[in-house]
Parts: structure tokens; C-alpha cells; sequence
């Protein structure tokens, strides 16, 4: 390497070194540019975090007032004090959103705050608090006489109506009905139990259920002459709201003519 190229090279490497450090004086700094770009997305993700928790939250008061209303009247007051009590992060207790409405539904246990207050016992609450169902099962069908005139066999059909009580008076509700049987040329029926289920609103405190059975071969009109139980054998129970749940309960039901073996029970409506 000859003279002139070897200064050349010791002054061009100076220059270089100046020249980086003066573009990195007069620039940002990498490391900061970098700090902004990630305060900037941490902003952006914050942002976004908060946008999807506040559409869950709606998601829920939504589905707790959709669940709730057919129980309370006070549903939507009650899914917002329970929501933001049990289902934010910032308490010590987070509930599931089912478990909030089973809370809120439940007017014995909690108030409208959402703080527990124990199992109402008061003896002044005998009626429904919210609706129920009541799961009727016919066991069993006998024919002991023959009930049509123009076959030895019958076409039976089996309804229960139920007639509901408020106060010993009967409710503006018209008798409920249920079908539970409706076949041809039988004398005896049936080998598997056949239920239906009849929703009884709140507020009521007593039903008598009815077991209705007509011939359809003398009987044409559905409400015409069902005289074949008597009425003596309606079912009466008063005091609903202390109904155990899910306490089946047997009756037979003996007419003139024929013989049915039925049983009753309340359940709660999910």
C-alpha cells in the first residue's frame, strides 16, 4: 500500500465516526424512539381491554334481565346491584354470571342490594313467590264398567283441569288445563306413565286439580257432560309457597265406571 492511500484511509475512518455521531446527536434516540412506539400500543391495548370489558358487562345486565323478568318485578333494579357487586374485578367475591341470577331470582334469601338476608320464614307467605310448575303423572287407567253404550270397550280421554285460589277466593285466572291421555278402544292403559307439566303463577296460594275422564265415542263436544269422576275427588292444596319440591304425591281417583291412579308434584322453573 503506498503513502497516499494508507492518509487517505486514516482520515476517511475519522470522518465517518463524526459523521454517525452527528446524525445520532441531531436524531432520536433508537432506544426512546422504541419506548414510544410501545407506550403507544400499551395505550392502544389498554384502550381496547377496557372497550371489551365494558361489552361484557352489557352482555351480562342483558341476559340477567332477560332471565330475571319473569320473576321479579324489580329485575333490572336487582341485575345491577348483584352484576356490580359479584361480577367486578375491583371485589373480593366474583360470582359467575349463572350463579348472579340464581341470586337475583332468589327474593327469600337476598335484597335488593344483593346482601343475604336468610331464609324468609314468615307464616304470612303462603303463596308462590314466582312461578312454579306442576308435573302431573298418570300411573294408571282401569276401566271397571263399560262407560260407552255403543262399544264394550271406550275411547278415553283424560284431562286435569286446575283451579287457582287467592285468599280463599278463586284467582282471575281461567281453570288451567292439560291432556293427559287421549287413545281408542282401551280398557286399561298404560304400561309406561305419561306426564304433563302446567306452569302455576305467582301469587297464587292454593289449586284444587281436577282429573276429568270422557268417553269420546258419547261425548262429542270437548266440555260436554265429564261427569264420569266426581268433582269430590279434585285434589285441594292450600299453601303453595310451602309446597316441598319435588315431593311426589300419589292419588287414586275411583268413579262410577272407571279407575285412574295419578300423582302430583311442584318443581321449580329453571
Amino acid at each position: 500500500m503506498n503513502q497516499k492511500n494508507f492518509m487517505l484511509k486514516l482520515i476517511t475512518i475519522p470522518l465517518l465516526a463524526v459523521t454517525a455521531l452527528q446524525f445520532t446527536a441531531c436524531g432520536d434516540n433508537p432506544i426512546e424512539v422504541e419506548d414510544k412506539k410501545q407506550s403507544h400500543l400499551s395505550i392502544d391495548f389498554d384502550a381496547a381491554i377496557d372497550g371489551i370489558e365494558s361489552k361484557r358487562e352489557n352482555m351480562d345486565y342483558y341476559e340477567c334481565y332477560d332471565k330475571a323478568k319473569r320473576y321479579t318485578f324489580n329485575y333490572k333494579k336487582r341485575c345491577d346491584s348483584f352484576i356490580d357487586k359479584y361480577r367486578s374485578n375491583s371485589t373480593d367475591t366474583v360470582l359467575s354470571l349463572e350463579t348472579v341470577i340464581k341470586m337475583v331470582k332468589n327474593e327469600d334469601d337476598y335484597n335488593d342490594k344483593g346482601n343475604y338476608i336468610g331464609t324468609n320464614n314468615d307464616p304470612a307467605i303462603n303463596y308462590l313467590l314466582f312461578s312454579k310448575m306442576l308435573k302431573i303423572t298418570l300411573v294408571n287407567y282401569k276401566q271397571t264398567k263399560d262407560i260407552s253404550e255403543s262399544k264394550k270397550n271406550s275411547d278415553p280421554e283424560i284431562r286435569f283441569l286446575v283451579k287457582s285460589y287467592i285468599d280463599n277466593e278463586p284467582s282471575e285466572y281461567d281453570p288451567f288445563s292439560a291432556t293427559i291421555l287421549d287413545t281408542v278402544n282401551v280398557r286399561q292403559c298404560c304400561s309406561d306413565n305419561k306426564s304433563v307439566a302446567i306452569q302455576i303463577p305467582r301469587g297464587i296460594d292454593a289449586i284444587e286439580i281436577c282429573p276429568v275422564l270422557r268417553d269420546k265415542n258419547e261425548h262429542d263436544a270437548y266440555y260436554d257432560d265429564e261427569d264420569l269422576l266426581k268433582e269430590s275427588d279434585c285434589v285441594s292444596v292450600k299453601n303453595l309457597g310451602w309446597v316441598k319440591e319435588d315431593e311426589v304425591k300419589m292419588k287414586t281417583t275411583e268413579g262410577e265406571k272407571a279407575l285412574i291412579i295419578w300423582e302430583w308434584s311442584l318443581y321449580s322453573i329453571e
